[in-house]
């Protein structure tokens, strides 16, 4: 089995300034190709602690990623450092050279000197492209061994490791890897998802291995094994199981859900929130070409707004406050009329950090107008204030969803 090392640099991980997620993406992608990870080190931006744990991961390793230290500040010392310690000749790339111009161009802005660094490549390395940012990922080889050089950045880390890395590994490398699937549940807790499967599956599927990734939003379930035909039955067994709380497979988001079954109906959308502030509207519109069937909605943040918008009674609000089930109901009702649409949802909500003893922190409705249907759903959520903000939205899609799967 091919080994792997992973060096995270960065003394701002070690500080706690930011969350490091590259290790994760890195040795979630390369165990699914059949590689065994045999340690991730996070170090500070330190030439000779560099040297060091790359001198430990070639002597056991076949291929080391080191993520971070690409860029062209002083505490960025990666490259230099790799350089130097394999001696290797050096060149300026003019396609990231003039890639640098240019942006400095476009924004009217002189370029600084030190952001040529960036451009100051190795000879002989394969350049992978940055399609994001400046700094372009190296592939070095020194006889038998790998040095993979990526970005520290995560959203420019992720597409060269995705697009490039991998399948450079996979004609690399003779891998076995293992099959994985993913199924995505929302509305559910892990235990109450281990209660329906883990006996089923430990019976039936012995040679298959079950992880649970749970987080706020729900659980996704990942399985995997060498029999792609048990892989499938297992599936199959756990989707019986868990029924109506499976959304989806893989890396399909409850918004892509949502949005092919509204185009393949050929229905509209309209939203109306209070305590998600717009979050509701900003998922649905993550999902491309979601103009065919969301016509808009509105933040009615104010009463003021979800008289004047939602039409939401006077007498609704004085009764019953602007969280309540009626509220979320007339809100849902109105955006609807407002709009014009097939479709209207409403989330009004305690998000905090204040709340009533009558109307606690985490308190949410969710309401939905369809055709003849207002349905209204009441929780209770726990986390932070933007937790139960992505919670609620969460759950309006999930609501969504279950209505228009139902039919």
């Amino acid at each position: 089995m091919a080994i792997a090392q992973i060096i995270i640099t960065g003394s701002e991980i070690l500080s706690g300034k930011i969350i490091e997620k590259n290790s994760y993406q890195i040795l979630k992608s390369l165990t699914k190709i059949g590689f065994q990870i045999e340690k991730i080190s996070i170090i500070n931006d330190d030439c000779q602690r560099l040297k060091k744990e790359l001198e430990d991961a070639l002597s056991t390793a076949d291929v080391i990623i080191i993520s971070g230290g690409l860029g062209p500040t002083k505490d960025d010392i990666t490259k230099e450092t790799i350089i130097k310690y394999f001696s290797l000749r050096t060149y300026i790339d003019e396609t990231v050279l003039n890639k640098i111009e240019n942006y400095y161009k476009t924004q009217k802005r002189p370029l600084p000197e030190f952001a040529i660094r960036q451009a100051l490549l190795p000879k002989k390395a394969i350049i992978l492209e940055n399609p994001i940012g400046f700094a372009p990922g190296l592939i070095i080889k020194r006889g038998k061994k790998i040095i993979i050089l990526l970005p520290g950045v995560f959203e420019e880390l992720k597409p060269i490791l995705e697009n490039n890395v991998i399948p450079f590994l996979e004609d690399s490398f003779d891998l076995k890897p293992l099959i994985y699937k993913t199924i995505r549940t929302v509305g559910i807790s892990e235990s109450e998802i281990m209660a329906r499967i883990e006996e089923i599956c430990r019976k039936r599927f012995k040679n298959i291995q079950i992880s649970y990734l749970p987080s706020h939003l729900g659980v996704d379930i990942e399985i995997s094994g060498k029999d792609k035909k048990e892989l499938n039955l297992c599936e199959k067994e756990i989707c019986a199981s868990l029924k109506e709380y499976v959304y989806g497979y893989e890396n399909i988001s409850l918004e892509e859900k949502v949005g092919e079954i509204l185009r393949k109906r050929n229905l509209t959308l309209a939203t109306a929130e209070s305590c998600s502030g717009g979050l509701l509207g900003s998922r649905i519109t993550d999902v491309a070409g979601s103009s065919d069937y969301y016509i808009g909605g509105v933040v009615a943040y104010s009463n003021e707004i979800k008289k004047l918008i939602c039409k939401v009674k006077e007498e609704t609000l004085k009764e019953y406050g602007a969280v309540s089930k009626e509220t979320a109901m007339e809100m849902a009702k109105g955006i609807k009329s407002y709009y014009q649409t097939d479709i209207g949802v409403s989330i009004t909500g305690v998000a905090g950090p204040t709340s009533s003893e009558k109307k606690p922190v985490g308190l949410v409705y969710i309401g939905l107008a369809y055709s003849k249907k207002i349905i209204v759903e009441e929780h209770h959520f726990l986390g932070t204030r933007k937790m139960i903000k992505e919670q609620a939205v969460q759950m309006a899609l999930n609501l969504l969803r279950k209505v228009l799967e139902s039919e």
